[in-house]
């Protein structure tokens, strides 16, 4: 009885769970750039390749193909405010829902920059509610930024993501005027990033998070530009998942 071929099995796929923020209006931006930027993205599911390995010596057997990686994103308004992101940011992490979380805020005219690091303290300016950020104990003349609960956090987090990397891959994509950044600006952007940063490490690093500032639109990238960078991280995540 001649044998049966059995089916070529299809390859399996990997699952990674991206949660995208962007912020709300305030002061005098009516739309935010960077709410406008992950939006579109929401509840959409993208599959993602890896390259190839390299390589081997001669007589090595080949590198398996890579398993493809299914991005399911899902995306959320922030508002600008510090009540916001410590009611949200918190509970977002402890949901446990999310693999990736990318952070994206608008900043200066110039092109995008996807931010190293975040801060503690220094929080000095009013939200869009008109409120300031809290003090981190009951002193009248305490620092405002990040206190009970956070006792444990250095001034300054870092992410774990390999910014150098992820400017480069942007690059490739014709985004050229994207760069690294330290500086995320002591003001809502940066206190969002800081309390996810901080989750993550609570939760031992599990969820890689990452800061995006976004231009105003127009100067130069437009907001489908601004589309092409974040699912480009995304895409960066989901081959180096």
């Amino acid at each position: 009885m001649p044998a049966v071929e059995s089916a070529p099995s299809k390859p399996e796929k990997r699952t990674l769970r991206v949660l995208l923020t962007g912020f709300g209006p305030f002061r005098n931006v009516d739309k935010n750039p960077s709410w406008l930027a992950v939006s579109t993205l929401n509840n959409q599911t993208f599959t993602f390749t890896p390259p190839p390995g390299a390589p081997g010596p001669p007589n090595t057997p080949k590198p398996k193909k890579p398993t493809p990686v299914e991005a399911h994103i899902s995306a959320l308004e922030i508002p600008v405010t510090y009540d916001a992101v410590l009611k949200t940011i918190p509970e977002l992490h402890a949901s446990k829902q999310y693999d990736v979380m990318l952070h994206v805020g608008v900043g200066s005219p110039g092109g995008l920059e996807v931010e190293r690091q975040a801060h503690k303290t220094g929080y000095n300016e009013q939200d869009a509610d008109g409120k300031m950020c809290p003090r981190i104990d009951d002193q009248k003349h305490s620092k405002r930024g990040f206190g009970k609960g956070f006792e444990k956090f250095g001034e300054v987090l870092k992410t774990g993501v390999n910014v150098d990397d992820v400017v480069d891959h942007l690059k490739s994509l014709g985004l050229e005027q994207t760069k690294p950044s330290n500086d995320p600006g002591h003001y809502l952007c940066d206190f969002i990033y800081y309390c996810s940063l901080a989750c993550a490490q609570n939760d031992g690093k599990r969820v890689k998070v990452l800061f995006m500032h976004v231009p105003p639109a127009g100067v130069p990238y437009e907001v489908e530009d601004m589309t092409r960078a974040v699912k480009g991280i995304v895409e960066y995540y989901a081959n180096h998942a």
